[in-house]
């Protein structure tokens, strides 16, 4: 038997070497050749499924469990069992992951899975105002608000001097009532309601990345530019059928009232501050049609994969269904 067989004919008997350590103190396993750091974490992981617990039963179901598996695989499950929230769901988690006879890859996915389920939801920030005071340098206000109010505020600034604009707004020297300038996308199934005075029933996303009610649309004062477009909930917007490689303005408004922020997951880039994309890129026959341009902030327009044949990296967004998704 070489060493490498050796090893793993070892680490296979995990709940042996377990045992066998339980009780001993760390300087005894140091003693014998193991690390310090491995000897304590060989003494923590026979403590959980030889030591005292009110979880007994469990324990022992799951000790029964770990038997099949290997060290490695132990000490992986225990990296996500010290995770869960509680000691019960610990111990809940630990039965579970040592009944899996799959590879401890799949044990992982499983485990993240579990956890993600049993993660409270959180809690919506309150409203209000922070301020950060440091003792020496520039401070931090961090403002907490509605989107909507937060989206006319950013938008009343000026993007190359924001300082400057801010203070014009805060000494009355800016727009009193920052007006709408952005489009608000109105699904037509919602549209009934709103008209028949149930808006506050429905909530409506601006291009902006801002979401409003709708009995708010109906109370907003609009400036000469805001816009609103209607989407059917099914077929999507409307074609303008464009051969150029430029999207026209009824293109890019088109585009941004389908998808109100950048499509590519998690990202929340608003349309009115992303680019045009071509889904399937022009240089590859890809028409400016509106079935076929989405909106993309600039990173995610810039480590999108154009070619579909390619292997696959970054991914890219697609058309799926109708709707724009990231595919990989």
């Amino acid at each position: 038997m070489n060493a490498l067989q050796a090893y793993a004919t070892q680490i296979s008997s995990a709940m042996d070497i377990l045992a066998e350590a339980h009780g001993m103190p760390e300087s005894a396993l140091v003693e014998l050749g193991l690390p310090d750091v491995e000897a304590r974490e060989l003494l923590c992981l026979a403590e959980v499924y030889f030591g005292t617990t009110s979880f007994s039963r469990k324990q022992r179901l799951a000790a029964a469990g770990a038997r099949h598996h290997d060290l490695v695989t132990l000490k992986l499950i225990e990296k996500y069992a010290t995770r869960a929230a509680t000691k019960r769901a610990a111990w809940n988690l630990r039965v579970e992951l040592c009944r899996q006879h799959g590879p401890a890859s799949e044990i992982a996915r499983l485990a993240k899975k579990r956890l993600r389920e049993w993660r409270p939801r959180r809690r919506p920030p309150r409203e209000g105002v922070q301020l950060l005071r440091r003792p020496e340098g520039p401070w931090t206000m961090r403002i907490t608000a509605p989107s909507s109010f937060l989206a006319d505020l950013d938008s009343a600034l000026d993007p190359e001097n924001p300082l400057a604009s801010f203070r014009e707004l805060l000494r009355g020297e800016g727009a009193a009532t920052v007006q709408t300038t952005t489009n608000v996308i109105i699904p037509l199934n919602a549209l009934d309601q709103i008209l028949e005075g149930d808006g506050d029933e429905v909530t409506l996303r601006l291009t902006n990345g801002s979401t409003i009610t709708g009995a708010q649309l109906v109370e907003r004062t609009f400036s000469e530019h805001g816009l609103a477009t209607l989407i059917h909930p099914v077929k999507g917007p409307v074609n303008l059928y464009r051969t150029s490689r430029f999207a026209s303005e009824k293109q890019r408004l088109m585009a941004a009232a389908e998808n109100p922020t950048c499509p590519w997951p998690p990202c929340n880039h608003p349309a009115d501050k992303s680019q045009i994309h071509h889904l399937q890129a022009w240089k590859h026959g890809g028409m400016t049609n509106a079935d076929n341009l989405t909106v993309c902030c600039p990173y995610h327009n810039g480590v999108n994969q154009d070619d579909p044949n390619a292997p696959p990296l970054r991914g890219r967004l697609a058309r799926v269904n109708g709707k724009v998704r990231w595919v990989r």
